[in-house]
């Protein structure tokens, strides 16, 4: 397991993220529906942010994210199981969540890989579209809001060192339009 300082700096790292996927600049700037799913979607996307800044450090699996993984996970149980859900549904959403989680994750990668590799942000707008607005979108302008967001928060992980981030707690820079 890990020590108590490292447990606490994930704590906040979860945190920041939670309240980030909070902020009314998604729900009232770019248009999303405040819901469980949007919120989902939302730590999931900034999850990867922070993940995305292990992987340019060729470091996949930190303790920092895997426990942040762990973490993540274990507010989504409890959260069900706040909501009323017994055992066996919330082993099925879990599932459901896990799944989703990885399909999402690998998705984002994809676009980071393309977007490192020839500077094209299609693939990242597609994924925001369809796994952030489900593919239905008011005003496309949004898409290249959510890229300019995400890119802004993965340069400025990547700017700083690891020692850094986690003395912010991966505190994300507000982005208005």
């Amino acid at each position: 397991m890990f020590n108590k300082l490292k447990n606490s700096n994930v704590e906040n790292i979860y945190q920041n993220i939670v309240q980030i996927s909070r902020s009314k600049f998604f729900y009232v700037d770019l248009d999303l529906p405040d819901s469980f799913e949007t919120r989902f979607d939302l730590i999931i996307f900034h999850s990867f942010i922070v993940f995305y800044y292990y992987k340019t450090l060729n470091d996949n699996i930190s303790i920092i994210s895997q426990n942040l993984f762990d973490l993540m996970f274990q507010d989504f149980e409890n959260n069900l199981r706040e909501m009323g859900f017994g055992d066996i549904a919330v082993n099925k959403k879990m599932k459901v969540f896990i799944s989703a989680f990885y399909g999402r994750i690998a998705q984002y990668d994809r676009g980071m890989d393309k977007y490192s590799k020839e500077s094209d942000k299609l693939l990242l707008k597609e994924t925001i579209l369809n796994n952030i607005y489900k593919g239905k979108i008011k005003n496309k302008v949004y898409l290249d809001l959510f890229v300019e967001y995400m890119l802004t928060n993965i340069n400025h992980f990547n700017k700083n060192n690891e020692k850094t981030n986690i003395g912010n707690s991966y505190k994300f820079l507000d982005f208005k339009r």
